[in-house]
Parts: structure tokens; C-alpha cells; sequence
């Protein structure tokens, strides 16, 4: 292919994959006169990717760079004709954009520039990036524009492994509007979390970023975009669930509210210890033991409407009204494993809770089991949390 350099004519190669336009160097009249010379005294404008390259990673950079005298204009547009913004370095030699490239994308580059002796250059290339095999994506929990308990932890999960966890916590930042230290803990391969060292400040203003563009998961695989979600805290509420003293102790930033008669899991399903956190509100739950593997025809068994439902594990447990259990309330544990309340306590908790909020269960047999959501983020010690975290954990600020 051909271009033109004032009145002389030049000749446009491949080297290495980079689209080089050559052009007379000072002093030479014409192409026969510049074709005897050696190629480092040409005037080149390089271009990569080269012209017509396809399959062009998405984290690839655009360059392009004239090897003597210094670049003009360089214009380029990727999709519908929509303008690529790169920059050129202060000596004029070299423009760039550093991506993300958009999948599946065409890519139009035009450059000019002005040789040492005065004399237009020109070149251009065009070239296609890849389009993925599938995409990753992912899920922010909280989402955005909810007020949170001081425990909520940060969830980020994808549809699908994340191969090198490492350089995704690179992608991911933790924005604070009072910074407090906090850390990213991988629980699988598709789910990570973040939560501060300790409960998050009320009031913090905290936004999330999950930057997937142009991010290369293996196999053909890309990420999808940049994702945030804006969240606030609101106040500080803990509960403290007394198994041997059948109670329950409600604090509002520090403040106690309110003390309650409980009855939790009897001995043969005890009530999970630990940190929990609250999951979700529900206020009619139909509750079916043979989702827990109590046959509904044992006689432990049940198939019941229960109201007033605060779920503190994904594995079942609740804190909620249970008419049933008044006279044991306050004075023995008789329930399969949830927090049982009067019917006017459950309703005061229900509405007075939100996600994130902290129940703190005491003084059972059975520890937390870190695989379930409502006691995972709390219950692991934060020296082992670190562990899963990036060393230098850049991602938070």
C-alpha cells in the first residue's frame, strides 16, 4: 500500500505486527533515492495493532508513533464512528489509549504527522477486536441505594470462576466517605467479599466498583463493563440472644431499647452461636421442615404461615413470631434452631431491623458455620480474613 508525503511517495510495510509507514528521511528527494538507505534513517509512522488485525485482545493499547519529527493529528473512532480520546506525550512522538477496547469492535485509526524536514506524513490503519465466548458479570450486594447495618459486609458475585482472583481485587475499590480499615476475602472461586475490621461507622457513605472492562478471564472469556453501587449506614444496631438466659437485648447505637423473653433451638436443634447478621425481612414466611430434612409427617415435623421474620442464616434460622411457644419464652429453648418471640416483640424487631444489622448469639453448643451467609463475614478471625485478601490491598481507599 501506498501514502504520500508531500510530493513524495512512500511505502506502507508490517513489521512485528506493527503498521509502519515509511517515509523520505531529511535530505532525500524520492522514493529511489531513500530506498538505498538504511531503514533507521526513515521517517516512520507506526501503528498498533496493524492494519487489518483481528481477534485484538481487549486490554490491548492503541498506539501510534512517528520515529522522527512529531505527530500532528491522530483520529480514531471504534464503534458507529464514536471518537477514541487518547493523548500524546510531550515530545509529540506518540499518541495512545490505553482501553478498554469494546468487544466485537471495529477500530478506524488516521494519523499525520511532520518530518523533520518539513513534510507531511500520513497513515492509517483499521483492525478488529475479539468477540468473547462469554462474558463475566457481576452481582453487588448491597445494591445500590440501600441503607445497610453496620455489619453488612460487601458481596460481589460473578456468574462464573474468576481465574486469577488476585488481579480481579486489583479491579475492585471500596470508596469511603470516612475511611476505616477493610479488606477483600475470597470465600469461592465466584464469590468475594469486603467488610471494615470492625462494624462500619453509622452513617458512612461507601461506594463499591467492579471495573470489568476490558478484564480477561481465560478462554475466551472477557469482563463485562464497569459496575458500582452507592450504599449508606444507618445506625448501629446490635442484639445480644442469650440462650441460658432465654433473652434478647436490643441496643440502638449503643443505647438499649428494649430486653425480650426468647426461646431458641431446643438441644436437639440448637440455635447457631456467633455473629449473625440480618439477611432479609420477610413478613410471611411458609415455613416447611422438610426443606431443613424434617419429613412434615415426623413429629417434629411443620407446614406453616410464620410472620415476622428476620432471617440470620441461609440455612434457616430466623427471629420471629411464634405464638406457639409463649409460656416457654423466657424460661426454656423448645424451637428447631430459630429465636422465637411474642407476637408484639417480633413485630417491634421486624420493623425496627434492617439488612446488615448485628445479632450476636451467646451461650449455645453450637458454633458458626462459616459456610453460611449470616455468620461467614463476622465469625472468620480477621488475621485469616487478611489471608485472602490482596497484600497490598490497593483496592481500598
Amino acid at each position: 500500500m501506498l501514502f504520500s508525503t508531500g510530493a513524495s511517495v512512500v511505502a506502507i510495510v508490517t513489521v512485528a505486527g506493527i503498521v509502519v509507514v515509511r517515509g523520505p528521511s531529511p535530505g532525500d528527494g524520492a522514493l529511489d533515492a531513500a530506498a538505498g538507505r538504511d531503514a533507521a534513517e526513515m521517517v516512520e509512522l507506526q501503528f498498533s495493532p496493524a492494519d487489518s488485525a483481528v481477534d485484538v485482545p481487549l486490554d490491548s493499547s492503541i498506539t501510534v508513533h512517528i520515529t522522527a519529527g512529531h505527530l500532528d493529528l491522530v483520529t480514531a473512532t471504534g464503534a458507529l464512528g464514536a471518537p477514541v480520546e487518547g493523548t500524546t506525550d510531550a515530545d509529540g512522538t506518540t499518541w495512545r489509549f490505553d482501553g478498554p477496547l469494546a468487544p466485537g469492535t471495529t477500530y478506524s485509526v488516521i494519523a499525520d504527522g511532520t518530518t523533520p524536514a518539513g513534510e507531511p506524513i500520513h497513515g492509517a490503519a483499521t483492525f478488529t477486536t475479539v468477540t468473547p465466548s462469554d462474558v463475566l458479570t457481576p452481582r453487588i450486594t448491597p445494591s445500590d441505594g440501600l441503607i445497610v447495618g453496620v455489619g453488612q459486609p460487601i458481596v460481589v458475585r460473578f456468574d462464573s470462576p474468576v481465574t486469577d482472583q488476585q488481579a480481579m481485587l486489583r479491579r475492585l475499590t471500596v470508596t469511603m466517605s470516612a475511611p476505616v480499615p477493610g479488606a477483600w476475602h475470597w470465600f469461592t472461586e465466584t464469590e468475594v467479599h469486603f467488610r471494615p475490621k470492625d462494624y462500619w461507622p453509622a452513617g458512612e457513605h461507601v461506594t463499591v466498583t467492579v471495573d470489568l472492562a476490558g478484564y480477561d478471564n481465560g478462554d475466551g472469556v472477557w469482563g463485562d463493563g464497569v459496575h458500582t453501587s452507592e450504599f449508606t449506614v444507618g445506625d448501629s444496631h446490635i442484639s445480644t440472644v442469650d440462650l441460658e438466659a432465654h433473652t434478647m437485648t436490643v441496643t440502638d447505637n449503643g443505647q438499649v431499647e428494649r430486653t425480650m423473653p426468647v426461646s431458641a433451638g431446643r438441644d436437639k436443634y440448637p440455635t447457631m452461636t456467633g455473629t449473625h447478621i440480618a439477611l432479609y425481612r420477610q413478613r410471611d414466611v411458609l415455613m416447611d421442615s422438610s426443606t431443613v430434612g424434617i419429613p412434615r409427617n415426623s413429629p417434629d415435623g411443620y407446614y406453616e404461615h410464620v410472620y415476622w421474620d428476620v432471617a440470620i442464616t441461609d440455612g434457616g434460622e430466623f427471629v420471629h413470631a411464634a405464638p406457639w411457644s409463649a409460656s416457654a419464652q423466657g424460661n426454656r429453648n423448645v424451637s428447631h434452631g430459630c429465636v422465637n418471640l411474642s407476637e408484639a416483640d417480633a413485630e417491634w424487631f421486624f420493623n425496627f431491623s434492617r439488612m446488615g444489622d448485628v445479632i450476636d448469639v451467646v451461650n449455645g453448643p453450637r458454633p458458626p458455620e462459616l459456610a453460611d451467609h449470616g455468620v461467614m463475614d463476622w465469625n472468620t478471625p480477621w488475621e485469616v480474613w487478611l489471608a485472602g485478601a490482596s497484600p497490598d490491598r490497593p483496592s481500598v481507599r
